[in-house]
Protein backbone atom coordinates (compact mmCIF):
# COMPACT_ATOMS: atom_id res chain seq x y z
CA UNK A 1 0.00 0.00 0.00
CA UNK A 2 1.29 3.71 -0.86
CA UNK A 3 1.13 6.58 1.46
CA UNK A 4 -1.68 8.34 1.11
CA UNK A 5 -1.90 11.84 0.46
CA UNK A 6 -4.56 14.42 0.33
CA UNK A 7 -5.05 17.65 -0.84
CA UNK A 8 -8.39 19.70 -0.71
CA UNK A 9 -8.44 23.04 -2.91
CA UNK A 10 -10.97 25.68 -3.52
CA UNK A 11 -11.03 27.96 -6.43
CA UNK A 12 -12.82 29.39 -9.14
CA UNK A 13 -12.90 27.66 -12.68
CA UNK A 14 -14.17 28.61 -15.97
CA UNK A 15 -14.68 26.88 -19.00
CA UNK A 16 -14.44 28.20 -22.84
CA UNK A 17 -14.61 25.69 -26.29
CA UNK A 18 -12.12 27.15 -28.80
CA UNK A 19 -12.41 26.59 -32.43
CA UNK A 20 -9.30 25.41 -34.26
CA UNK A 21 -8.19 29.72 -35.06
CA UNK A 22 -8.52 30.44 -31.60
CA UNK A 23 -6.67 27.45 -29.69
CA UNK A 24 -3.62 28.41 -32.10
CA UNK A 25 -3.59 32.05 -31.28
CA UNK A 26 -4.44 31.42 -27.77
CA UNK A 27 -1.98 29.16 -27.16
CA UNK A 28 0.59 31.74 -28.60
CA UNK A 29 -0.35 34.58 -26.83
CA UNK A 30 -0.28 32.49 -23.41
CA UNK A 31 2.93 31.25 -24.50
CA UNK A 32 4.42 34.62 -24.25
CA UNK A 33 2.49 35.85 -21.56
CA UNK A 34 2.35 33.20 -18.83
CA UNK A 35 5.35 30.62 -17.17
CA UNK A 36 4.35 27.03 -18.69
CA UNK A 37 4.06 24.06 -17.03
CA UNK A 38 6.92 22.26 -16.27
CA UNK A 39 5.12 19.12 -17.16
CA UNK A 40 3.93 20.39 -20.72
CA UNK A 41 7.34 18.40 -21.88
CA UNK A 42 8.09 19.76 -24.50
CA UNK A 43 4.14 22.05 -24.97
CA UNK A 44 1.82 19.40 -23.49
CA UNK A 45 0.86 16.16 -21.23
CA UNK A 46 -1.55 14.13 -21.39
CA UNK A 47 -4.45 12.94 -18.51
CA UNK A 48 -6.36 9.82 -18.19
CA UNK A 49 -9.15 9.56 -16.40
CA UNK A 50 -12.01 6.65 -14.99
CA UNK A 51 -15.15 8.24 -13.47
CA UNK A 52 -17.71 6.46 -11.44
CA UNK A 53 -21.62 7.14 -11.11
CA UNK A 54 -24.32 5.61 -9.30
CA UNK A 55 -26.68 3.33 -10.76
CA UNK A 56 -29.37 6.61 -10.67
CA UNK A 57 -26.44 8.05 -12.96
CA UNK A 58 -26.65 11.31 -10.14
CA UNK A 59 -23.56 12.83 -10.95
CA UNK A 60 -24.70 13.08 -15.07
CA UNK A 61 -28.47 14.30 -14.62
CA UNK A 62 -26.92 16.67 -12.13
CA UNK A 63 -24.91 18.20 -14.58
CA UNK A 64 -27.29 18.30 -17.07
CA UNK A 65 -29.67 19.59 -14.69
CA UNK A 66 -27.78 22.38 -13.56
CA UNK A 67 -27.71 21.45 -9.82
CA UNK A 68 -25.69 24.23 -8.19
CA UNK A 69 -24.04 21.39 -5.77
CA UNK A 70 -22.99 18.38 -7.29
CA UNK A 71 -19.92 16.34 -6.98
CA UNK A 72 -17.83 13.51 -9.08
CA UNK A 73 -15.69 10.96 -7.90
CA UNK A 74 -12.46 10.01 -10.46
CA UNK A 75 -8.99 7.90 -10.72
CA UNK A 76 -6.06 9.91 -12.76
CA UNK A 77 -3.64 9.06 -13.96
CA UNK A 78 -0.50 11.32 -16.25
CA UNK A 79 0.67 8.66 -18.93
CA UNK A 80 3.33 7.50 -19.43
CA UNK A 81 2.98 7.69 -14.96
CA UNK A 82 0.89 4.71 -14.51
CA UNK A 83 2.05 4.60 -10.50
CA UNK A 84 0.85 8.04 -9.15
CA UNK A 85 -2.70 7.44 -9.17
CA UNK A 86 -4.89 10.10 -8.01
CA UNK A 87 -8.66 9.43 -6.60
CA UNK A 88 -10.37 12.71 -6.61
CA UNK A 89 -13.95 14.30 -5.27
CA UNK A 90 -14.66 17.37 -7.44
CA UNK A 91 -17.03 19.71 -5.67
CA UNK A 92 -19.46 22.19 -7.53
CA UNK A 93 -20.77 25.47 -6.48
CA UNK A 94 -21.76 28.04 -9.00
CA UNK A 95 -18.43 29.02 -10.60
CA UNK A 96 -16.36 27.77 -7.20
CA UNK A 97 -14.67 24.15 -7.44
CA UNK A 98 -13.55 22.09 -4.75
CA UNK A 99 -10.96 19.18 -5.57
CA UNK A 100 -9.92 16.39 -2.72
CA UNK A 101 -7.08 14.24 -4.17
CA UNK A 102 -5.40 10.81 -2.35
CA UNK A 103 -2.72 9.20 -3.75
CA UNK A 104 -3.38 5.53 -4.09
CA UNK A 105 -1.84 2.75 -5.66
CA UNK A 106 -2.49 0.70 -8.75
CA UNK A 107 -3.65 -2.21 -6.83
CA UNK A 108 -6.51 -0.35 -4.57
CA UNK A 109 -7.01 1.66 -8.04
CA UNK A 110 -8.05 -1.81 -9.91
CA UNK A 111 -9.92 -2.43 -6.90
CA UNK A 112 -11.94 0.18 -6.92
CA UNK A 113 -12.90 -0.21 -10.80
CA UNK A 114 -13.79 -4.21 -10.94
CA UNK A 115 -15.48 -2.97 -7.67
CA UNK A 116 -13.55 -4.85 -5.25
CA UNK A 117 -14.82 -3.30 -2.61
CA UNK A 118 -13.44 -4.76 0.24
CA UNK A 119 -9.98 -4.50 -1.16
CA UNK A 120 -10.24 -0.73 -1.60
CA UNK A 121 -10.97 -0.28 1.09
CA UNK A 122 -8.64 -1.74 3.28
CA UNK A 123 -6.77 1.62 3.08
CA UNK A 124 -8.40 3.60 5.85
CA UNK A 125 -7.92 6.39 4.13
CA UNK A 126 -9.54 5.77 1.30
CA UNK A 127 -12.62 4.56 3.19
CA UNK A 128 -12.26 8.06 5.48
CA UNK A 129 -12.62 9.85 2.38
CA UNK A 130 -15.81 8.39 0.92
CA UNK A 131 -17.16 8.48 3.91
CA UNK A 132 -16.30 12.30 4.57
CA UNK A 133 -18.21 13.23 1.33
CA UNK A 134 -21.17 10.69 1.80
CA UNK A 135 -20.29 8.40 -1.01
CA UNK A 136 -21.29 5.00 -0.85
CA UNK A 137 -18.67 3.16 -2.75
CA UNK A 138 -20.95 0.06 -3.14
CA UNK A 139 -23.32 1.87 -5.09
CA UNK A 140 -20.89 3.27 -7.76
CA UNK A 141 -19.32 1.68 -10.74
CA UNK A 142 -16.84 3.54 -13.89
CA UNK A 143 -19.12 4.14 -16.51
CA UNK A 144 -16.29 6.21 -19.08
CA UNK A 145 -12.61 6.38 -19.39
CA UNK A 146 -11.41 9.63 -21.33
CA UNK A 147 -8.11 10.74 -22.38
CA UNK A 148 -6.74 14.48 -23.34
CA UNK A 149 -3.52 16.49 -23.85
CA UNK A 150 -3.35 19.61 -21.63
CA UNK A 151 -1.11 22.53 -22.64
CA UNK A 152 -0.85 24.28 -18.95
CA UNK A 153 -0.05 27.92 -18.27
CA UNK A 154 -0.03 29.51 -15.00
CA UNK A 155 1.01 33.21 -12.77
CA UNK A 156 2.26 32.11 -9.39
CA UNK A 157 -0.14 35.56 -7.87
CA UNK A 158 -3.45 33.80 -7.21
CA UNK A 159 -2.57 30.50 -8.23
CA UNK A 160 -3.59 31.43 -11.52
CA UNK A 161 -3.15 28.08 -14.09
CA UNK A 162 -4.62 28.31 -17.51
CA UNK A 163 -5.28 24.71 -19.51
CA UNK A 164 -6.11 24.10 -23.15
CA UNK A 165 -7.16 20.45 -23.23
CA UNK A 166 -6.99 18.59 -27.16
CA UNK A 167 -7.09 15.44 -28.51
CA UNK A 168 -10.23 14.54 -26.11
CA UNK A 169 -10.97 10.63 -26.53
CA UNK A 170 -13.33 8.37 -24.57
CA UNK A 171 -14.63 4.98 -24.07
CA UNK A 172 -17.67 3.63 -22.43
CA UNK A 173 -16.81 -0.33 -22.00
CA UNK A 174 -13.20 -0.35 -21.55
CA UNK A 175 -11.87 0.69 -18.20
CA UNK A 176 -8.18 -0.60 -18.23
CA UNK A 177 -6.30 2.98 -16.47
CA UNK A 178 -3.14 1.62 -17.27
CA UNK A 179 -3.08 0.08 -20.76
CA UNK A 180 -0.63 1.13 -22.70
CA UNK A 181 -2.68 2.26 -25.84
CA UNK A 182 -6.52 2.11 -25.16
CA UNK A 183 -8.73 2.22 -27.93
CA UNK A 184 -11.46 5.66 -27.46
CA UNK A 185 -13.02 7.60 -29.66
CA UNK A 186 -13.41 11.57 -30.17
CA UNK A 187 -15.59 13.14 -27.86
CA UNK A 188 -16.27 15.97 -30.10
CA UNK A 189 -16.55 17.19 -33.95
CA UNK A 190 -17.37 20.65 -33.61
CA UNK A 191 -14.79 22.17 -30.99
CA UNK A 192 -10.63 21.62 -31.30
CA UNK A 193 -10.13 22.14 -28.04
CA UNK A 194 -10.98 23.38 -24.83
CA UNK A 195 -9.77 26.32 -22.38
CA UNK A 196 -10.09 26.45 -18.81
CA UNK A 197 -9.09 29.37 -16.41
CA UNK A 198 -8.26 28.77 -12.79
CA UNK A 199 -8.14 30.82 -9.91
CA UNK A 200 -8.16 32.06 -6.02
CA UNK A 201 -9.54 35.41 -5.23
CA UNK A 202 -9.10 37.19 -8.73
CA UNK A 203 -8.05 36.91 -12.15
CA UNK A 204 -5.61 40.12 -13.66
CA UNK A 205 -7.79 42.51 -15.74
CA UNK A 206 -4.20 41.83 -18.18
CA UNK A 207 -5.31 38.23 -18.87
CA UNK A 208 -9.24 38.63 -18.82
CA UNK A 209 -8.39 41.54 -21.67
CA UNK A 210 -6.17 38.58 -23.24
CA UNK A 211 -8.85 36.67 -23.68
CA UNK A 212 -11.36 39.07 -24.59
CA UNK A 213 -9.95 39.60 -27.67
CA UNK A 214 -10.86 36.30 -28.74
CA UNK A 215 -14.75 36.88 -27.95
CA UNK A 216 -14.94 33.60 -26.44
CA UNK A 217 -17.97 31.78 -25.14
CA UNK A 218 -18.16 30.58 -21.53
CA UNK A 219 -20.23 27.39 -21.02
CA UNK A 220 -20.76 25.03 -18.57
CA UNK A 221 -18.98 22.68 -20.65
CA UNK A 222 -18.02 19.00 -18.71
CA UNK A 223 -15.88 16.42 -20.73
CA UNK A 224 -17.17 13.91 -17.96
CA UNK A 225 -20.88 14.85 -19.86
CA UNK A 226 -19.66 15.06 -23.42
CA UNK A 227 -17.06 12.00 -22.87
CA UNK A 228 -20.60 9.58 -22.29
CA UNK A 229 -22.09 9.72 -25.85
CA UNK A 230 -23.22 6.42 -26.32
CA UNK A 231 -25.27 6.82 -22.97
CA UNK A 232 -26.23 10.09 -24.22
CA UNK A 233 -27.58 8.00 -27.09
CA UNK A 234 -29.00 5.65 -25.62
CA UNK A 235 -31.60 7.72 -23.44
CA UNK A 236 -32.73 10.03 -26.46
Amino acid sequence: MLMSTNANVIRVEEKYPLNFLQCSEIYTSLSAMLLPDKHNNPDSYMIRSVYFDDYSETAYYDKQSGVENRMKLRLRIYPPDYKNVKLEIKKKKCNAQQKQTLTISQYEARALIYKDYDAALMNKSIEDMLLENSIPIQSMRPVVMNQYRRSAFMHPINNIRITIDRDIVSSETYFNLFAENPVMFPVTDYYEALLEVKYDNFLFKWISDLLSVYELNKEAYSKYVFSRRLFESYIS
